[in-house]
C-alpha cells in the first residue's frame, strides 16, 4: 500500500540531490507496513536511511527530512485510542493518587501509527529555493556564499569527472575504428582501405599541479574547487595540489585520506597553521615558492584558480613583477591555465593583472558557472 509520506519523504530526498528510484519508495513502503506497529520512531528511521541512503553524506539530509515528515505531536499533547477514553480510570472524579497503578506487563505503548497525526499535507513542507539543474548553470558570481549543497554538487561533479576520464583512457586501449576517418585517409589509395585509423582519442600522461588560491576574495570558490578535485584525483596519472594566499602550503597529502571531511579538515588545519584564513594576495611571494616546491618540466600543466588581483604586486617598469615569475612557471611547463572566477567584464580593470599573465604566457579561462567549471577540469 502507497503511503502518503513516504511519496513525500522520498520527493524531498529526490530534491536535495539524493538518488530515489520508484523501486526505493516501493520498498520503503514496505517497510512502513512491517514496522508500523512499532513503538520506537528511531526503529523506523533507522529502516527507512537503509533503504534510501547510499552515501553517507546524504545521512544528514535524510535525518532532517525525517524529522520534518514525521515529527511526532507536540509535548502535552498524546494521542489517545477509544479503549484509552473509555476507561473509568480517566473518571475526573477520581483522584489519580488514590489508584494503585498497573502492572508493567498491562501498561499500553502507543505504535507508530498511532502516534503520528493522520492529518499530512505534503504541500506544506519546505521546498528548496534551487534545485541542482539550475545550481550547475547559475553565474558563479551570484553564489558567492557558503551552501552545503553546492559543495555536495561539486563532490558528484568531481565523480562524474572521473568518470568522463576514466572512458578516454578506455578508448586508448581499444580496437574500434573510426571509419570517418579512415576513408579519408585512404581517399589517397583510390577509397582502398588500406591504412586503418582507430577511435583512439590522444591523451598524453601528464603531471597536473593544481594551485588554488584561498585569498579572501576566492576563498568562497576554492572550496568548491577541492571538493571536485578531491572527487577526481585518481582519473589523473600524477597529481599535486597547493593553495596559496601570501604564502604556499602543499596539500597533495590531504587529498590521499579515506573521506573528504577528514581532508577538508586537514586541509584546514594547515591553512590556521600559516595563518591562511582570509588573507590577501601576494602572488609574487608564492609564485617564488611555487617554483622552488613543484619541480616543473615539459610533461606537467600547471592550473591556477584565482581572480588574478595582485593586491600587492610591485612594478619595475610597468612590469609586474609576479608576470616575470608566472613567465618562468610557463617557460619550465608545459602549459599554464588560469581558471578565473571572476566575469570577463572586470578583466581590464586596474587591479587585475589577467591582461599581464596572458602577455606571460599564461592561458586565462572565466569560469561562468559549475558546469564550465567542470568541463575545463574533464578536458585536462
Amino acid at each position: 500500500m502507497v503511503n502518503e509520506r513516504i511519496v513525500a519523504l522520498s520527493n524531498q530526498l529526490r530534491e536535495e540531490g539524493v538518488a530515489v528510484s520508484v523501486r526505493s519508495t516501493k520498498t520503503a513502503c514496505d517497510v512502513w507496513d512491517l514496522m508500523k506497529s512499532s513503538t520506537e520512531i528511531k526503529d523506523m528511521q533507522y529502516a527507512l536511511k537503509t533503504v534510501y541512503i547510499k552515501d553517507t553524506h546524504d545521512e544528514q539530509k535524510f535525518d532532517d527530512i525525517f524529522e520534518e515528515i514525521f515529527s511526532e505531536p507536540e509535548e502535552g499533547v498524546k494521542h489517545t485510542t477509544k479503549e484509552q477514553t473509555d476507561s473509568p480510570f480517566k473518571d475526573p472524579a477520581i483522584e489519580q493518587e488514590d489508584i494503585m497503578g498497573l502492572p508493567d506487563s498491562q501498561i499500553s505503548e502507543i505504535s507508530i501509527e498511532q502516534m503520528i497525526p493522520p492529518e499530512f499535507n505534503p504541500e506544506e513542507l519546505q521546498q528548496n529555493k534551487i534545485h541542482e539543474k539550475d545550481l550547475l548553470k547559475t553565474d558563479i558570481n551570484h553564489m558567492n556564499t557558503f551552501d552545503d549543497r553546492i559543495v555536495d554538487l561539486c563532490r558528484k561533479l568531481g565523480k562524474k569527472i572521473a568518470n568522463s576520464r576514466a572512458r578516454r583512457k578506455r578508448l586508448m586501449k581499444s580496437y574500434n575504428v573510426n571509419m570517418p576517418r579512415t576513408i579519408r585517409t585512404n581517399l589517397k589509395n583510390g577509397g582502398k582501405l588500406i591504412n586503418i585509423v582507430y577511435a583512439k582519442p590522444k591523451i598524453n600522461k601528464t603531471k597536473h599541479i593544481f594551485l588554488n588560491d584561498v585569498s579572501g576574495s576566492c576563498d568562497w570558490i576554492s572550496n568548491w574547487f577541492f571538493s571536485i578535485i578531491y572527487a577526481s584525483q585518481r582519473s589523473f596519472d600524477k597529481i599535486r595540489c597547493f593553495e596559496f594566499d601570501s604564502k604556499i602550503i602543499e596539500t597533495t597529502d590531504a587529498l590521499q585520506t579515506e573521506s573528504y571531511e577528514i581532508s577538508y579538515e586537514a586541509v584546514t588545519l594547515k591553512k590556521l597553521q600559516r595563518g591562511m584564513i582570509h588573507g590577501q594576495s601576494d602572488m609574487a611571494n608564492s609564485f617564488k615558492e611555487f617554483l622552488a616546491k613543484a619541480h616543473l618540466n615539459h610533461r606537467t600543466t600547471v592550473i591556477i584558480l584565482s581572480d588574478c588581483r595582485d593586491w600587492q604586486g610591485k612594478r619595475e617598469d610597468g612590469i609586474l613583477e609576479s608576470a616575470i615569475l608566472l613567465k618562468e612557471i610557463v617557460k619550465k611547463s608545459s602549459k599554464v591555465l588560469i581558471f578565473n572566477p571572476e566575469p570577463e567584464s572586470k578583466w581590464d580593470t586596474p587591479t587585475s593583472c589577467v591582461r599581464d599573465y596572458q602577455n606571460a604566457g599564461a592561458k586565462v579561462y572565466e569560469i561562468k558557472n559549475l558546469d564550465n567549471l567542470a568541463k575545463l577540469i574533464t578536458e585536462l
